[in-house]
């Protein structure tokens, strides 16, 4: 009896040991792999500074591998959010940009009025988006 107790605690030890080291294991397999890569770089190159009214737009758009990205529908929306004491309501300017150029995309839009706007560059394939940049420019 003595023995069959002390072989099931070996047993039971070994399994235990086998299971520790599996699941130690696991987070140094997943460290070692490979990191996923990274988005689209995109890059709104004009307006530096946008102004009220007509203002030209240039995107550049590169893929994950860091090559221009030449088969994608661009968009830079603004938005400047609505102002109840000023009785604003929220305003909004979509401007679709063509390609020209390996990765670069063009296209003229207003601005409507001077002040921030939260601006947001979308970057469409087969209608799906893969890309968004959201950031804020303030119109003179």
């Amino acid at each position: 009896m003595r023995n069959l107790r002390s072989t099931c605690r070996r047993v039971v030890n070994s399994a235990l040991l086998v299971t520790a080291v599996s699941v130690l294991a696991i987070p140094s397999a997943a460290a070692q792999a490979k990191p996923k890569p990274k988005g689209l770089d995109i890059m709104l190159m004009q307006p530096k500074a946008p102004k009220t009214g007509a203002n030209e737009f240039e995107v550049m758009v590169k893929g994950a591998d860091g090559k221009p990205l030449s088969d994608a529908d661009v968009s830079v929306l603004f938005v400047m959010p609505a102002m109840p004491a000023m009785k604003m309501a929220e305003m909004r300017n979509e401007v679709k940009l063509k390609p020209t150029g390996p990765g670069t995309y063009m296209g003229s839009g207003n601005v409507m009025m001077a002040g921030a706007w939260n601006v947001t560059v979308s970057v469409k394939q087969a209608g799906k988006e893969i890309g968004q940049k959201k950031l804020t420019l303030t119109a003179k």
